[in-house]
């Protein structure tokens, strides 16, 4: 559900490292050999065919969403790998998906496209993709942010693989296990996509990019340095995590918008020394009211000040709805001071505005090239 688009992007950078001509598609757009020749949600079948179909790549990425299996199937039959990052409550009460099982259940089709002689990667830390290991082909290789998750503990006694974070005396060490043999990789604090081990979320995405790229017998010294020179800037992974520094202030950017992206946010940003959090947040208006109501909790229970926003699309909802139900949640817990401003750039800047210097501010935007460009200056 969540980290699909960085961890395709790590797995296309440590391809492209090892000199693969890599396809890529995302949600961002499709990308051969790294540059953009498509903007926009690319993560359905028709993006995946034109990259399998374009004869200047030898390698494709293909991220691949529930929408468009649900609408179309996967758009190729087979893959090498596959890799599912997690299942958590989102897109839940659409086109017929209720429950976290029905959305696994639309899932798994990936791990089980995956050959004979490939691999399954899937995440030890949720049950969901656990018990995906019933259905899914090829070997199984599990990643896990514990090394001592009982799901590892077990798949290493049955001379599985599995790729874990291990606490070490120089600090956090992705490390290799195969067959009881241990191979450290590198320190999660080398990866500057987690900034010193800071964005947990980014040392999980790591994790099953590394795991892929172990299942594709990829030499560890292009994983080493493919995860050392992988950033959270703007234009290595748009939307995800950027840090900028606007007017002064420290600006994180970002596309999260359910609650999942939440609690990584939240955690991240107890991480971070500032004097106060101010947030432009937003709910997309298909959600269910459930899910509107937990992000605006967990909202109004992390940040000091709150600036609720609308996405241009109100997916079915009337203008304004999502946001006064936002609203009324947080005003509504504690006091947290809230306001309403629809639309997103004037959210942005509002919320930059009412930054101090020693403050923090952080935009949930539905356009993030949109929203740096105009508060930047520069093109994405």
């Amino acid at each position: 559900t969540n980290g699909k688009t960085t961890t395709s992007r790590m797995i296309a950078h440590i391809m492209k490292t090892a000199g693969r001509k890599v396809g890529l598609t995302t949600t961002d757009g499709i990308y051969i050999d790294a540059t953009q020749i498509a903007a926009g949600d690319m993560s359905g079948p028709t993006s995946a065919q034109m990259v399998l179909k374009n004869p200047a790549i030898d390698f494709a990425v293909l991220e691949t969403a529930r929408g468009g299996i649900l609408r179309s199937g996967l758009g190729f039959d087979r893959c090498n790998v596959a890799v599912v990052t997690n299942i958590s409550s989102d897109h839940l009460g659409l086109k017929g998906i209720n429950t976290l099982a029905e959305l696994a259940r639309v899932k798994e089709v990936v791990p089980q496209s995956v050959l004979p002689n490939g691999a399954s990667v899937l995440n030890a830390d949720n049950p969901y993709t656990v018990e995906m290991e019933r259905v899914a082909r090829g070997e199984i290789i599990y990643f896990s942010m514990d090394e001592e998750n009982p799901v590892i503990r077990d798949h290493l006694r049955e001379r599985g693989k599995a790729v874990v974070l291990r606490p070490t005396r120089h600090g956090e060490m992705i490390t290799l296990i195969e067959h009881r043999r241990d191979t450290s990789l590198l320190l999660a604090e080398e990866i500057p996509a987690t900034l010193d081990g800071r964005i947990r979320v980014n040392i999980q995405n790591a994790l099953a990019a590394a795991a892929a790229a172990f299942a594709l017998d990829v030499q560890l010294e292009y994983i080493r340095t493919a995860l050392r020179t992988f950033t959270s800037n703007f234009f290595q992974t748009p939307g995800r995590f950027n840090l900028l520094e606007i007017e002064g202030r420290k600006v994180l950017l970002d596309y999260c918008h359910n609650v999942a992206g939440l609690e990584s946010m939240a955690d991240f940003v107890k991480r971070m020394d500032a004097d106060r959090t101010i947030a432009m947040i937003a709910v997309p208006g298909d959600r269910s009211n459930d899910d509107i109501t937990a992000f605006g909790r967990l909202a109004g229970a992390t940040f000091d000040e709150i600036v609720i926003r609308e996405d241009a699309n109100p997916r079915g909802r009337a203008r304004g709805e999502v946001a006064g139900m936002l609203h009324e949640v947080i005003t509504g817990q504690n006091g947290a001071k809230a306001d309403i401003l629809l639309d997103e750039m004037e959210a942005a800047r509002e919320a930059i505005a009412r930054a101090g210097r020693n403050d923090f501010v952080i935009l949930m935007a539905d356009k993030p090239a949109a929203v740096f460009e105009q508060l930047t200056g520069r093109t994405s």
